[in-house]
């Protein structure tokens, strides 16, 4: 590309030297001296009649052939000259020409955007996924080098920052990555996914555990944003570590009802959840439902599933949700305690409830017309695990 930029910046540049060039000739210089004497001579011959015809004295005529010498001088001297002048000028336009391009590549390459272009490029074709893991090594070591570079002369830039410290995590060079992230952190210390992000790589760093920094960065994330996933991921592992099981079947349910069930991060959060439950054994009521879609009826097997209870005759606010897809069904879920909606009461709080289940055309947990939907009867909870089987059979 750049070497076709210079051939056409050439071809440019020759359209205009080429005719100063031209004027600059010899055979120019010499038909205008020539025209110059010739004009001096004339003038000389009309001063010599003026005197004879007494229009000019002697005096008069004596000055005016003076002046017209001079004159004469003066266009020769002008005319000696200026075949150098041009031709000086022409060369050291030529040269300014030839010389741009190459010096507007090279200060690009040192201020413009050429990494950033690359690295871009970089990242596309990492993106694409169709790269071997030998492949996928050296792209990745291109771009760390690229990025690496870039952030000499932008220090500041976060997103490079970001990008880089979470290539150093993947690699498992929890170290480096875990300093990366602190420099980004220091950029922007209110963001809770960045403080999450640097909490897991000290986490990592530490030998999985959260003590130092890893567990200060970690309430700095949800200080910021109790929701996030990442934070809440990670507080649900310090509380199975620390033995608090409620708090981490409670994080990891939070984080559950924000991603899509088939997943592999809700399947992940879903295997802590039921380990979880194991430590409790009976500690945590629990209503476990089964749910099965109605042989009549028929949905799209992506289609969201949700199962909830709710307080019977009282507010429609459920108490525990959980969601599903068609495509799991028939399927059997626990409801408890951990699973209740933020600021809303338990599911032990209540002592009759009903449990429904929607297929949600829309995706939305609210009802519309269109949803599939079945409910149980009145039910009664005794501080004890309760099993009910729901229908769903007809539609909204």
């Amino acid at each position: 590309m750049w070497l076709v930029l210079g051939l056409l910046a050439l071809i440019a540049a020759m359209f205009i030297i080429f005719p100063l060039l031209k004027k600059s000739s010899a055979p120019e210089v010499g038909e205008s001296a020539h025209a110059n004497v010739v004009l001096y001579r004339e003038q000389l011959v009309e001063l010599d009649r003026q005197l004879t015809a007494g229009e000019i004295d002697a005096v008069q005529h004596a000055e005016l052939v003076a002046e017209q010498q001079r004159l004469l001088l003066a266009d020769e001297a002008a005319i000696g000259e200026s075949p150098v002048a041009s031709g000086r000028g022409a060369w050291l336009l030529l040269a300014g020409l030839l010389l741009l391009p190459l010096l507007s590549f090279g200060l690009y390459q040192m201020l413009g955007s050429s990494d950033d272009v690359s690295i871009t490029s970089l990242m596309e074709q990492r993106a694409e996924g169709n790269l071997d893991a030998e492949a996928d090594k050296a792209l990745r070591q291109q771009l760390q080098q690229r990025i690496a570079r870039r952030l000499q002369s932008q220090p500041d830039n976060i997103y490079y920052l970001v990008t880089l410290a979470r290539m150093q995590l993947e690699e498992g060079d929890f170290l480096q990555a875990g300093a990366t992230y602190q420099q980004a952190v220091k950029l922007s210390p209110d963001d809770a996914e960045l403080l999450a992000e640097y909490a897991q790589a000290i986490y990592f760093a530490s030998g999985n555990r959260f003590v130092g920094a890893a567990g200060d960065a970690l309430d700095q994330a949800l200080a910021a944003d109790p929701n996030n996933l990442t934070a809440l991921g990670l507080q649900g592992i310090r509380a199975f570590e620390d033995g608090d099981y409620r708090l981490a079947i409670a994080s990891w349910q939070t984080a559950l009802r924000a991603i899509h069930p088939a997943t592999p991060q809700a399947q992940a959060l879903q295997g802590g959840i039921e380990r979880a439950r194991q430590q409790l054994g009976d500690a945590l009521p629990a209503l476990q439902v089964s749910v099965a879609l109605a042989p009549g009826l028929t949905a799209e097997p992506s289609q969201l599933v949700y199962v909830f209870a709710r307080e019977w005759q009282g507010p429609p606010m459920p108490l525990a949700v959980a969601r599903l897809l068609v495509s799991d069904l028939p399927a059997t879920v626990t409801l408890d305690d951990s699973m209740a909606m933020p600021g809303g009461k338990p599911l032990s709080s209540v002592s009759k409830i009903q449990v429904v289940a929607r297929v949600s055309k829309s995706g939305s947990a609210i009802p519309a017309p269109g949803d599939l939907e079945g409910a149980s009867d009145e039910l009664t909870l005794a501080g004890e695990a309760v099993s009910q089987a729901v229908v769903i059979d007809r539609k909204l």
